[in-house]
């Protein structure tokens, strides 16, 4: 019997489970009422305390900027863990990774003045430029950042910004690096168009454990000069950046900044990470070598023509079928709207993050005709049960340890910051490749919760 073909009946066991669970979610809220970060719930109460908080990761996007220095703003116990995966007070090139520690009385009144002096020290010792990393206690207490800044900045070389960072605001860690990316924007001044000039947003300019996109060369063949921006690259790629004539987006924590850039120096992006079926593709490719006025010729027409043969047999195989998403994917939305083109029914969905752009991909999703539950997930011993009680015949994301009763599509970190037909083909090859590891063990049909052909 093989598996994955329309989807034919339901097993009356699995309907059962699957009507037993929803007293289970009474608490999660389907993916047309969520509209930020806080609407997104535990899936259940046994929630793990291992969550990234976000200041951490800015802590560690910062120092991969050449020249970038960083305040971060405080608690002890914020400023001791900051000190244990960043335990030198100056990066390799003279940056300065300060702390800054509030005491009791600044804790209740404010620390102002306590950061003002602090910024004037790091100026006086030589930081370029300055990220100021706040973390809960200033924001809870309603301390005006902006307005402090406002007042010392004429004083300073050192060109200062901030990220609010505050982790009642931030539930995980996708805040860390899309929020530091984006107040770099801050940093940038405008300059003259160069027009063979083009930004790529979310890849640093030596990234050898990441298959080189094959549409970056051929913009380099044609003449143009790329500029790679990303943890990784040095201050004054950030601060040169809006001297381009195009930013191209191949992460979900670049965004944002390509939005900040286009607002604020007029410099257009089309986005690439977000696309993965073939027309899609197309008209983006189309619409970049419009841009610069030439044309691709056939110089991606084996690609496509592979992405686009497994897309059609995808969609035969996929069809019915009914999924889930587990924690560790980038881009949950986009990829749930491929998907569900392919055919293919949402349960729920593990959001790590609400993106600012997620809700023209919500929209998109509910437009399609399927709502399902959003979450976040950070105990899969307690939350497997509910998931197996939904009987979904895929999950895609991380299961921590094997998993026979629902068929995982792992890995899908694995595609982060590659972007064209060539990720559509990788993904779908995996997705196929699970389908015929099922029926060659023979654990199709039923027992999956959908029968099969």
């Amino acid at each position: 019997m093989l598996y994955g073909g329309p989807l034919q009946g339901t097993c009356q066991a699995a309907a059962g489970r699957r009507r037993s669970t929803i007293n289970e979610l009474k608490h999660v809220k389907r993916l047309s009422a969520v509209k930020s970060n806080n609407g997104i719930k535990f899936l259940t109460p046994a929630v793990s305390p291992g969550n990234h908080c976000p200041m951490r990761i800015a802590s560690v996007n910062v120092e991969k900027i050449k020249d970038l220095s960083s305040l971060l703003v405080g608690m002890p116990e914020c400023t001791t863990h900051s000190r244990l995966f960043s335990p030198k007070p100056e990066g390799r090139h003279g940056e300065l990774y300060w702390l800054y520690v509030l005491d009791a009385q600044e804790v209740v009144f404010g620390c102002r003045n306590g950061l003002i002096d602090a910024l004037r020290k790091m100026d006086k010792a030589g930081a370029k430029a300055i990220l100021m990393i706040i973390t809960c206690v200033p924001e809870l207490i309603g301390e005006d950042i902006q307005a402090i800044l406002n007042e010392v900045q004429p004083e300073l070389s050192a060109r200062v910004t901030f990220v609010m960072l505050g982790q009642f605001k931030n539930i995980s860690y996708p805040p860390g690096s899309w929020k530091t990316m984006e107040a770099l924007g801050m940093l940038m001044d405008g300059k003259a168009t160069d027009p063979n000039r083009v930004n790529v947003l979310g890849r640093a300019p030596e990234e050898e454990h990441i298959p080189l996109p094959s549409l970056l060369p051929a913009l380099t063949g044609r003449g143009l000069t790329l500029r790679y921006l990303a943890p990784g690259s040095s201050l004054e790629d950030f601060q040169r950046a809006p001297d381009a004539a195009l930013n191209l987006v191949v992460s979900p924590f670049m965004q944002p900044l390509a939005a900040r850039m286009e607002r604020e120096f007029g410099v257009p992006y089309i986005t690439l990470h977000t696309l993965y079926d073939v027309e899609s593709i197309d008209k983006a490719y189309t619409a970049l070598a419009e841009r610069f006025g030439y044309s691709w010729d056939d110089a991606f027409e084996k690609e496509r023509q592979e992405a686009l043969t497994l897309q059609n047999q995808a969609r035969k195989r996929l069809g019915g079928l009914r999924y889930v998403f587990f924690p560790r994917i980038d881009i949950p939305l986009p990829l749930a709207v491929f998907l569900t083109g392919l055919g293919m029914e949402p349960l729920l969905l593990h959001l790590e993050e609400y993106y600012p752009e997620d809700r023209g991909y919500a929209k998109e999703l509910t437009d399609m005709g399927h709502n399902p539950w959003v979450c976040r997930m950070v105990n899969a011993q307690a939350d497997l049960p509910i998931l197996e009680k939904l009987a979904p015949d895929l999950c895609f994301g991380y299961l921590p340890e094997p998993n026979k009763t629902i068929p995982c599509v792992p890995d899908l970190f694995d595609f982060y910051g590659q972007v064209g037909y060539a990720r559509t083909s990788y993904l779908l090859k995996r997705i196929l490749g699970i389908l015929n590891e099922i029926n060659a063990s023979g654990k199709g049909g039923t027992a999956h919760g959908s029968a099969s052909i």
